[in-house]
């Protein structure tokens, strides 16, 4: 029996939690124990339910600040998530060192949790790291990580500068434990055994040689079905987090005779009763999105990569409403494709314009099926059971 722990340190939302409830039930299943170091421990569990799994509160940077904005290098989230700070980075460092210590995994799986990963420098575990490839840039050999923000002109000497700044305080990290320094920060995912990358090559945040293996997504098997409003035309599928311009996206829905479900938390109930009407319901309880993907016609989405990629493997358009970074790099891939509109938060114009696109013409549609018909033999259910393999035979040290 190997002892892997799962670690989950950076972001929000379900996602993190449905790449990682398989790999610890799977591999419980196998006899192997599983200690869960979770960022959200509210709905823990309710996931990982096996009383076998050990759950800790993971290390984080509480305090929200932004002291760069906008960021356009990976260096630079690392800044604003600890790594601008050299005591409090080698503050949380040293508690996820603790939790190995007293753990004592043989396998570390990440996801989204770059401290944790630095705070591996040196211990004797293998390594591996679960998601979208957003948080593991490849290394190039050379300093200077790609700007993500490509419709951006940054300042390059300020990039550098906090670059080598980032680099610094994570060499003064590790230095405790005597591990050789880094040369360049994307140098952090060379200590890697295996980064399973939970995408498709169409989607990866980075450009990546052709060796690299994309895994898909699995079906988060969570929710009901969707219970669609009456109606003609098009059935609408949103799945939307609050945005300036949410009100205006819901009117344009109120105003429209097409089957319209939305699933949208943090809408406040005055809201809802607000818009809703006989072709447009809201649910409070999250859909099966394999099933929704299928019964849909076009989908709202911000961007979220695993939704945006079940849509796609559906063969369905998506008029994308992207927040945060990482959900407009998802949402601008998905354009690329030709199966996608992207438009700002900001703007209901774009917004209500790009949804009237789909709904009226079909070559959104037929970019959209094209993508799955690249795929049309994919199984996730397989893809698992390949990583859960892998997974055990480096948690084995084989």
């Amino acid at each position: 029996m190997a002892t892997i722990l799962l670690a989950w340190e950076l972001g929000g939302g379900l996602g993190h939690f449905m790449n990682l409830r398989p790999l610890a039930e799977g591999l419980t299943l196998r006899g192997h124990r599983v200690v869960a170091v979770l960022r959200d421990l509210s709905a823990a569990r309710k996931f990982l339910a096996d009383p076998s799994i050990e759950i800790f509160q993971a290390p984080f940077k509480h305090a929200q600040f932004r002291d760069i904005e906008p960021t356009c290098t990976f260096a630079q989230i690392l800044h604003n998530c600890g790594f601008g700070d050299a005591a409090e980075l080698a503050t949380m460092a040293e508690a996820w060192r603790k939790l190995y210590e007293f753990t004592r995994p043989d396998l570390i799986i990440f996801d989204h949790a770059p401290t944790a990963l630095l705070a591996s420098a040196g211990y004797p575990a293998r390594r591996a790291l679960i998601g979208t490839g957003f948080f593991s840039p490849p290394d190039s050999g050379k300093p200077g990580l790609p700007n993500l923000r490509t419709w951006l002109e940054p300042n390059l000497a300020l990039l550098e500068e906090h670059e080598a700044m980032v680099l610094a305080n994570m060499n003064a990290a590790i230095a405790r434990w005597s591990a050789p320094p880094l040369d360049r920060v994307a140098q952090l995912y060379r200590w890697l055994d295996e980064d399973f990358l939970m995408t498709f090559r169409e989607l990866d945040t980075y450009s990546r040689g052709p060796d690299a293996v994309y895994r898909g997504i699995w079906s988060a098997g969570m929710g009901g079905p969707p219970q669609w409003p009456g109606g003609r035309g098009k059935r609408i599928f949103a799945y939307l987090k609050p945005f300036p311009a949410l009100s205006q996206l819901l009117e344009a829905l109120n105003g429209l005779p097409n089957p319209s479900l939305v699933f949208a938390p943090g809408i406040e109930p005055r809201r809802r009763e607000q818009y809703r009407n006989p072709t447009l319901r809201f649910t409070d309880s999250p859909v099966e999105m394999s099933q929704v993907a299928r019964e849909c016609d076009v989908a709202i989405l911000n961007g979220t990569h695993a939704t945006t990629v079940a849509i796609l493997l559906a063969g369905k358009p998506a008029l994308h409403i992207p927040i945060f970074l990482e959900q407009a790099i998802n949402a601008r891939a998905a354009e690329r494709l030709g199966a996608a509109i992207c438009a700002s938060p900001t703007e209901p114009k774009q917004i209500v314009g790009g949804l009237r696109s789909l709904l009226t013409t079909d070559q959104f549609s037929q970019e959209a099926t094209a993508f799955a018909a690249r795929y049309t033999d994919f199984d996730p259910q397989e893809q698992l059971a390949k990583i859960l393999d892998r997974a055990e035979r480096l948690a084995e040290g084989t």
